[in-house]
């Protein structure tokens, strides 16, 4: 009896009572809970920015707003250009015993009178070739040995003259000018007058006094830059005129004759511009304009020169400088 006592109670050694067993079942849930918590990483403190480095943060915020002024003002500059029709017009109209035409601005400016042509029919013509060489062509500012500045517009070769601007008193005004014509060329506006007014006659023919040539003139065929140019001197060194330009050697020869013979022909008119200067223009047996003289205050002085051009130009010699 004793014996199996004991043995009872060994068995019941290894037996918890319920209570511990709760006791440790909460513990191990507890630590399953405690591992489950996410894992939050320390976070350090913000670096300390040094004056230097704001100032460079600063700078390169105010070169970004810049940016971003400048991008929307060229936006704003394109949306303008594409938008805006500026109104302006052609005039086509008979002067000196020829057809010409002219372009006006809004406000009525002239910005560019045209040369001769025989009939009313190629006036018009001639606005669609102005109009291709307002496009294509080249621009050059051409100031005379007096100070006053003109545009000359060529074809895309430069082997032709298309317009010759009015005077101005300075370069700039006569840059200006080009931008004028650029902005109110494209029109298809045309108005056809019967006659204009006598404060806006452009040219007129002259009549010729007899003159008597000599051979004591010269011409002079020389290269400047890339091009070629014909110029005639009386027998005092004076220059009377100074052609266009010549793509080589050979077309300037060739322009030279052209002039020559125009000059035997008396092919002059008297130009005057809105700055009241005169000046005489030589033409071709088609009325296509070979070149423009230097520009005189009275109108006396400009028939003086076209009569020098006359005495040494027909039979002058010619030499390569």
């Amino acid at each position: 009896m004793c014996w199996f006592f004991k043995k009872k109670n060994k068995k019941a050694k290894n037996v918890e009572p319920v209570k511990v067993q709760e006791e440790k079942i909460e513990k191990v849930e507890e630590s399953i809970k405690i591992e489950e918590k996410p894992i939050v990483q320390p976070v350090s403190a913000p670096k300390e920015i040094t004056p230097k480095e704001d100032l460079k943060i600063k700078e390169k915020a105010e070169e970004l707003k810049k940016q971003r002024i400048t991008e929307t003002k060229k936006t704003t500059t394109q949306t303008k250009k594409t938008t805006t029709k500026y109104n302006g017009k052609y005039e086509v109209y008979p002067e000196a015993g020829v057809y010409k035409f002219r372009l006006k601005a809004s406000n009525g400016e002239i910005l560019a009178v045209s040369f001769r042509y025989t009939t009313q029919k190629g006036a018009i013509s001639g606005i669609d070739t102005f109009k291709k060489n307002v496009s294509n062509g080249v621009f050059e500012i051409y100031t005379d040995k007096s100070g006053f500045s003109q545009y000359n517009l060529y074809n895309q070769s430069k082997a032709r003259i298309i317009m010759v601007g009015e005077f101005y008193t300075s370069e700039k005004l006569a840059e200006s000018a080009v931008e004028s014509v650029k902005r109110f060329y494209d029109t298809d506006r045309i108005d056809f007058l019967n006659q204009i007014a006598e404060s806006e006659i452009r040219e007129e023919l002259i009549s010729f006094d007899k003159v008597e040539p000599t051979t004591t003139g010269k011409y002079e065929i020389y290269k400047e830059d890339k091009d070629y140019f014909v110029r005639l001197k009386a027998n005092n060194a004076q220059v009377l005129f100074t052609s266009q330009g010549y793509a080589s050697k050979a077309t300037a020869k060739q322009g030279l004759e052209t002039i020559r013979n125009a000059i035997e022909n008396n092919q002059f008119t008297v130009g005057k511009d809105k700055q009241n200067r005169y000046q005489f223009n030589l033409y071709s047996s088609t009325n296509q304009l070979i070149l423009t003289g230097e520009t005189y205050p009275v109108k006396s002085s400009c028939i003086s020169a076209i009569n020098s051009v006359r005495k040494f130009g027909i039979k002058a010699k010619v030499v390569e400088v």
